[in-house]
């Protein structure tokens, strides 16, 4: 499988990534990895080897602030925001210059690609994908601005004006303006994000559209069967639309 490192320019920002090209005009699925993971995620290299013994060229590319060493994207994470996310994934598109393009976007990574609603996406997946993001209480809210930062369970920080700038976004106001197919995918185990949330963005989108409850499955989707259940879904969405 040949495999391009790419480098893609963003707001003055080197954003990584790796292409895979079947064949000259093969049609690309672009990946958009969760809010704490990057390109190298445990799905992400798998489901590119899938995708080219499928025929479909992939990009899969670490937002800014995301990723290890060398190949860690230029930016802090701390300054992540959904609109900042937006504009690294329209980067990525820009770069493609694609006419046969797919998104497929995991859980934070899924809202980026709804809200992004690029029209040069002609098929979407989303995986364990909120509906909504969980808001802090007020009292958490005054003690995040009294620090200026947010603190994750892994550590990492954010500044308030993650929370700030998600104000700007209703989830599902953005799937309904989608005219592109959509399949959700969801395991009905998911301990961070319930299944009624995919539930709820099925519920408000557009024609055509699926959804699937994944048996077993938590909010990783990294049980290998359930991965391969995934990925086989996934392919064979892309097959009818791309």
């Amino acid at each position: 499988m040949h495999e391009q490192s790419v480098v893609i320019y963003n707001q003055g920002r080197k954003i990584f990534g790796n292409f895979y090209l079947p064949y000259e005009g093969a049609p690309c699925v672009v990946m958009s990895h969760g809010f704490e993971s990057s390109k190298d995620g445990n799905k992400w290299p798998v489901l590119s080897a899938q995708l080219y013994d499928a025929g479909f060229a992939s990009l899969r590319f670490s937002y800014s602030g995301c990723g290890e060493g060398a190949e860690k994207s230029e930016g802090e994470f701390e300054d992540t925001t959904l609109t900042g996310r937006i504009s690294d994934c329209r980067a990525v598109i820009d770069f493609l210059h694609q006419t046969r393009l797919g998104m497929i976007g995991s859980s934070f990574g899924g809202m980026v690609v709804l809200a992004a609603r690029d029209d040069r996406i002609k098929a979407m997946v989303t995986l364990a994908t909120p509906s909504s993001f969980p808001s802090p209480s007020q009292e958490e809210l005054r003690q995040i601005r009294d620090k200026g930062y947010f603190e994750l369970e892994s550590g990492r920080r954010l500044r308030i004006g993650f929370y700030d700038d998600l104000c700007q976004y209703n989830i599902c106001e953005e799937v309904e303006k989608i005219h592109c197919p959509l399949f959700i995918i969801h395991g009905n185990l998911d301990e961070v994000v319930p299944v009624e949330h995919a539930c709820k963005l099925y519920s408000h989108a557009n024609e055509s559209k699926r959804i699937e409850v994944i048996e077993g499955a938590n909010h990783a989707l990294d049980n290998p069967g359930n991965l391969e259940r995934v990925i086989s879904l996934s392919i064979e969405w892309f097959k009818t639309y791309l």
